[in-house]
């Protein structure tokens, strides 16, 4: 049995859509004096964008349920009508945890990818679309959106857009990505500051692939035959934690090792490691190779060590 190599994780730009991979680490401490820092966020990080103080130009913010129903809209009718036809485009649902540090990072009144954005228990790879500067939500997305006027599917985007092309169409291969089952957006207004409008969306997964971001064939959701509805694969928002895979037919999850539930949220963490941990497979693995940390739960970190152990 041999190791697997992680799969490539865009690195962060300004007005560019990202995947990152982030750690799910965390240590035993008291919270911080911000209200929406609570200790889910602070024992992962000091620096988690929940802990963030909030800008002192923010004049209003908050994404209505009007506009929720809008984001997602628009998401899902782009996925529906992509061409090449798309097998295996799940439709999109709203997620309340990533909307939540969406919101956080646009009262910010400043446009950046935050690095610290993981939600605790999820334990995978997040996307992200940020704009700045437009009147509204439609504006936004149609800034993202027409980056499909550069994308051509099954091409490497360097080679028709020249060096880190991916940057150009990055938005829009995470819009259409067949990774992401769920988005949570946040909007501000503030004062004083460049753009003046600040618009974030966090998608679960992230995206790896900016040639192919979606399975294409003849027929829009082939993929799915059971759980297809209206041109998309609906499986009621339901979302694998823990790295799980979603059977897009089925809807159902299969989990990674020792974790349980349907949703796989549930760590069950066995006696000891696997023969191989901290012999063969040393414990930089656990970040080079994505089975071990799931082999390895010890040595990596997943399952705490037991009292009297090292």
């Amino acid at each position: 049995m041999f190791p697997r190599i992680l799969g490539i994780s865009a690195v962060c730009a300004l007005f560019v859509a990202i995947s990152l991979t982030q750690d799910e680490t965390g240590s035993d401490t008291t919270n911080s004096t911000v209200s929406t820092c609570r200790p889910e966020f602070f024992n992962q990080t000091p620096k988690h964008t929940m802990c963030l103080e909030d800008s002192e130009h923010l004049l209003d913010f908050g994404v209505s349920e009007e506009d929720k129903q809008l984001i997602l809209d628009y998401h899902n009718k782009a996925r529906r009508e992509v061409l090449p036809i798309a097998t295996d485009l799940v439709q999109l649902a709203w997620d309340d945890n990533l909307a939540e540090v969406a919101q956080k990072l646009a009262k910010q009144c400043h446009m950046y990818h935050d690095s610290n954005r993981k939600i605790p228990g999820y334990g995978t790879s997040f996307g992200q679309n940020l704009a700045a500067g437009q009147p509204h939500w439609t504006r936004a997305m149609d800034a993202w959106f027409k980056e499909k006027d550069l994308f051509k599917f099954g091409e490497n985007p360097n080679d028709y857009l020249g060096t880190n092309g991916w940057k150009r169409i990055g938005h829009y291969t995470l819009m259409i990505s067949n990774r992401i089952l769920r988005i949570g957006c946040g909007y501000a207004n503030c004062k004083e500051v460049r753009y003046g409008t600040f618009y974030a969306c966090n998608y679960v997964l992230g995206q790896t692939n900016f040639r192919r971001p979606y399975n294409n064939g003849t027929e829009r959701c082939s993929a799915c035959p059971d759980s297809c509805e209206n041109g998309l694969c609906d499986c009621g928002g339901n979302f694998c934690m823990n790295k799980g895979t979603l059977d897009i037919n089925t809807c159902q999850c299969k989990c990674q090792k020792h974790y349980k539930e349907a949703n796989c949220s549930r760590l069950e963490c066995p006696e000891k490691d696997g023969w191989r941990c901290g012999g063969r497979w040393p414990e930089s693995y656990c970040k080079k190779y994505s089975n071990v940390p799931f082999e390895c739960p010890y040595m990596c970190g997943t399952c705490p060590v037991k009292a009297g152990e090292v």
